[in-house]
């Protein structure tokens, strides 16, 4: 068509509109296969994003949330629909907050344009409970290079955070164990050590790191013990024992082990772990109390020697004053009055008791050798037989003393009960105040259960009652 034609466009032929339905069909087409693919690529980050992120969100140029995903309210806790609008760090308090030195510095990385990776914080999800959440995002420009807000990927991490929380308790329990602790492969080659290791051996981790537990070895093991330790572990089964080993200083030491093999997930032996225990100190203890147990047999078997010595140079002349006592008796007895027969049974029974004393220094001292039969033992005559014994002292101390009722049988030593019922009733005498001397005692029986029996013996004085006899007194079994 000519310039200045106003005749209008010549109109198209059968052909024309045939090619240009023909470039329509095609570019409907290519731009329906665009729009597949777009959605298909959209659909393949989506699905790499939710492999390392649990939602997507998006910022304006004032760094207000303007877009949230699906995954967030199930990842967070939160109301998707109360966080729109509002800047990640508005929910936190003032500077107070121990984070608020970490979100200057995130707000000055934003300010700046500059992406950023694993930021990590935690806050409160609608229940009151800690959530820590990591994110990571890059800004956001427009065809024009003007900066218009972030975008990127957010994470719940407090599953990994309370495990690795779990983790660094657990390595500094290790840590500050009061055992050594020593981690090897199967070879035996050393992987870990605490501090404990160092500080009783000597070698620092470094030093202890690849090598072999037999830098330890002071060769004073028993022999065989560590054929049956690495026994015991190639067959997946747990080792303990003691070991003499050497420090790094060329000192020697003691320690218990407790040595066993560390599964993996799948049930297969991965590494050895060993416990010790320094037991120098226990192992000198022990030697000394060795010492002094042989020091204690020796001083048995001299004090049994002298026992018998004693036996042997005693009891003769005893025999002979109780022999010549009564020779004494036989002769006399026409011109003897009741009193001095009295004497002379005092002075043979004496006789007699000591002998029988010199007897029990015997059996005493084969202590562990000879234990007495445990016998049925009326407490009633066992009681006044000591206070025969005990006549004397009772006379010039002006006491009395009582046996109400009868006081019951029981399983004992008749002579060790003997001596015990003397030895109260002779203490009480003795120590008691002289300004005011025992009037009377009593001695009864309290009960007996289950062949024991339980006494009491009291004593009383004019005009109030003795408290050094009432203690001395007072006695059970």
């Amino acid at each position: 068509m000519e310039v200045g034609d106003l005749s209008g466009p010549e109109p198209q032929t059968e052909d024309d509109t045939a090619l240009t339905r023909a470039a329509l069909e095609t570019e409907v087409a290519r731009l329906a296969a665009e729009c597949r693919a777009l959605r298909e690529s959209e659909s393949r980050c989506r699905g790499v994003v939710a492999t390392v992120a649990d939602w997507l969100w998006e910022t304006d140029s004032e760094y207000r949330i303007t877009f949230l995903s699906e995954g967030f309210e199930a990842a967070t806790g939160l109301v998707a629909a109360e966080v729109l609008g509002e800047r990640p760090w508005d929910a936190f308090p003032d500077d107070s907050d121990p984070e608020a030195d970490r979100w200057r510095e995130h707000i000055d990385a934003l300010t700046a344009r500059k992406a950023f990776r694993d930021f990590k914080y935690w806050q409160q999800d609608r229940d009151g409970h800690a959530r820590w959440i990591k994110v990571s995002g890059a800004p956001r420009f427009d065809e024009d290079g003007h900066f218009i807000g972030y975008y990127g990927v957010g994470a719940d991490i407090t599953s990994a955070v309370s495990s690795a929380h779990r983790m660094h308790m657990l390595s500094r329990a290790v840590e500050q164990c009061p055992a050594s602790i020593v981690i090897t492969d199967l070879a035996g080659e050393i992987q870990y050590v605490n501090q404990k290791f160092v500080q009783v051996t000597g070698y620092t981790p470094q030093e202890s790191m690849g090598q072999n537990p037999r830098i330890l070895n002071s060769g004073l093991n028993p022999p065989g013990t560590f054929e049956e330790m690495w026994q015991a572990l190639s067959s997946g089964r747990k080792w303990e024992g003691e070991l003499i080993n050497r420090r790094k200083d060329g000192d020697l030491y003691w320690e218990y082990a407790s040595i066993q093999p560390i599964q993996n997930v799948e049930g297969a032996i991965t590494n050895y772990l060993a416990i010790k225990s320094d037991i120098t100190s226990q192992k000198h203890n022990e030697a000394r109390l060795a010492a002094l147990v042989e020091e204690l047999r020796h001083s048995n078997d001299e004090l049994e020697q002298f026992a018998y010595v004693a036996s042997h140079d005693l009891r003769q002349p005893l025999r002979m004053i109780s022999a010549y006592l009564g020779l004494l008796e036989k002769r006399l007895a026409p011109a003897l009055d009741g009193e001095t027969r009295q004497f002379l049974g005092f002075a043979l029974d004496g006789a007699k008791r000591l002998d029988r004393m010199i007897v029990d220094l015997l059996q005493y001292s084969r202590i562990g050798r000879v234990t007495s039969q445990m016998e049925p033992v009326d407490l009633g005559d066992a009681l006044r037989d000591s206070l025969r014994h005990l006549e004397v002292a009772i006379v010039e101390a002006g006491a009395e003393v009582r046996i109400e009722g009868s006081l019951p049988v029981c399983l004992g030593d008749r002579l060790e009960l003997m001596r015990l019922f003397q030895n109260l009733i002779g203490n009480a005498i003795i120590y008691v105040r002289s300004d005011h001397p025992p009037a009377s005692w009593s001695a009864a029986a309290m009960a007996v259960t289950n062949g024991w029996s339980r006494s009491r013996i009291t004593g009383s004085a004019s005009p109030k009652p003795t408290l050094a006899g009432c203690s001395a007194f007072s006695s059970g079994w």
